[in-house]
């Protein structure tokens, strides 16, 4: 059984998750897939078997070894130097977090962590970031210059230090240190963009250009890129070229006002009236609910919450190093300390969940994921996750109801489409809409495995020509995978 494809490849801890990627699916006849921040169990309790008319998938379920959820998590960190706390440093029963001291906390918690965790580049990295959290610039770039000393190959530390000197308008330094993130790391999360911003502020365009042309080289579905560079590409009179740029980004991200906005002019500039006026209309709308979700924010904001928010983000950044060194009763601490600080913060319920899963308490996982999906209501990416723990808890209908409800938010999310797709061929409910699922699934992502199960559907379907075709198509692109080959035999033993 192959590893199901991962959906989650990367996270920063800070105080919200930041892009998520995807990652190839090799050939398996893997069933459920969801994030690999969970540690979700995902084998296919379907055999995908073409027997002849009216077979029926044999149903199995059973458990692959969940991987630590540090498999996929990415942390920046850094140090002060340790002074212990006796009560701190012997135990994980955290004092009462008080408002009021909430500075005190920050620092403690700093050299508690280093205490558990052990002096290392990212404990230190995650120091740095205390230190910018308490108005320690200074101390901070000082920490972050000592761990790229210590470790010069590690693309986030540069990437962290460039952020520093752009908080201060120190471009150059800036620009340096971009270069040294992507040459270390080409996909680093926002590096090419954020070199192509600093070096068109310099006055370096076509520099700019180059950089705005890797991030997209090199993180096509970003949108950001994509809008970046036809911003470029349409400050430089360039709008044909750019057109294409800013209609990608608006099929990436429909929200991303400003790339309506930026594609509205380009298409003025090239006489498209029509297309200009009705993206214009759609930047006007996004813009007006932004500014009424912007009131709300302001009008809601509290430095206390915020404070909070900031020390339940250390300690899920402590429970991720802590994850990293097996030291699991002490990352599950931090973890319900963060929920007990702030409640709201919704980073700590995924990698509690998956403490939970790996010590088998899937129905404490059940509850997190149920409370995540409270809390972040039009989350496509949590509701899939959720469903796909209601699968391996065998409530299958709220499993399909989390799933649908993921399309909902996003149709284009491949894991969901795959999950109910699957679904309801194993299960041979609802055929026909499984047909379409496989339909959008090969449009999206073309891959050898969603071929295979195009086949699948077709075939569940009466079609059997196009599921031969749809085999072929699979061996065609992985060649090497047998399952493939004996699908696409048997379908072409059919009369």
């Amino acid at each position: 059984m192959d590893t199901p494809r991962c959906l989650l490849e990367s996270l920063k801890l800070k105080t919200r998750c930041e892009q998520i990627k995807f990652q190839e699916a090799g050939p398996s006849n893997s069933w459920v897939r969801g994030s690999a921040s969970l540690g979700i169990p995902t084998n296919d309790p379907a055999q995908h078997r073409c027997e002849g008319p009216g077979a029926s998938p044999k149903t199995r379920v059973s458990c692959l070894m969940m991987k630590p959820a540090m498999d996929f998590i990415f942390v920046c960190f850094a140090a002060f130097l340790f002074i212990a706390n006796p009560v701190w440093a012997e135990s994980s029963n955290f004092p009462e977090y008080q408002d009021q001291a909430a500075r005190d906390y920050l620092q403690k918690l700093g050299n508690l962590i280093e205490n558990q965790a052990g002096s290392s580049v990212d404990t230190r990295l995650l120091q740095a970031r205390l230190q910018v959290q308490l108005g320690q610039k200074d101390a901070a770039e000082r920490t972050v210059r000592e761990c790229l000393a210590a470790d010069s190959q590690r693309a986030e530390i540069p990437s962290q230090l460039a952020d520093l000197c752009i908080q201060q308008d120190r471009l150059e330094e800036a620009a340096k240190y971009l270069r040294l993130a992507v040459e270390r790391d080409a996909r680093i999360s926002g590096g090419y963009r954020r070199l192509g911003m600093v070096l068109d502020r310099l006055g370096k365009p076509a520099e700019a250009r180059g950089a705005f042309e890797q991030a997209v080289k090199q993180t096509p579905d970003d949108p950001t890129a994509q809008l970046l560079l036809g911003r470029w590409l349409l400050d430089h009179d360039k709008a044909g070229e750019a057109i294409p740029h800013l209609a990608q980004a608006c099929r990436l991200d429909p929200d991303l006002a400003n790339a309506h906005y930026v594609l509205a002019e380009a298409c003025t500039r090239q006489g498209d009236t029509e297309t200009a006026q009705a993206h214009r209309r759609t930047f006007q709308l996004l813009k007006q609910q932004e500014k009424t979700a912007m009131d709300a924010e302001n009008a809601a904001y509290d430095d206390a919450q915020a404070m909070r928010a900031a020390a339940a983000a250390c300690h899920v950044d402590a429970a991720s190093i802590l994850m990293e060194q097996q030291q699991v009763p002490l990352a599950e601490a931090h973890l319900r300390q963060a929920i007990k600080i702030a409640p709201k913060h919704a980073e700590s319920y995924p990698l509690l969940a998956s403490l939970c899963l790996k010590s088998g308490r899937p129905g404490e996982a059940r509850g997190l994921l149920e409370e995540l999906v409270r809390l972040k209501p039009n989350s496509a990416l949590c509701q899939l996750n959720l469903g796909t723990l209601l699968m391996q808890l065998k409530d299958y209908p709220a499993a399909v109801r989390a799933w649908r409800k993921s399309l909902e938010l996003d149709p284009q999310l491949t894991e969901a489409c795959h999950n109910l797709a699957r679904y309801y061929l194993s299960t041979s409910q609802e055929l026909t809409q499984s047909l379409l699922l496989c339909r959008r699934l090969v449009e999206l992502q073309p891959s050898a495995a969603n071929y295979d199960l195009l086949g699948w559907a077709l075939y569940a379907n009466g079609h059997r020509e196009a599921a031969r075709a749809a085999a072929a198509t699979a061996v065609e692109k992985d060649p090497g995978n047998p399952a493939y080959q004996e699908r696409l035999r048997r379908l072409k033993q059919l009369p």
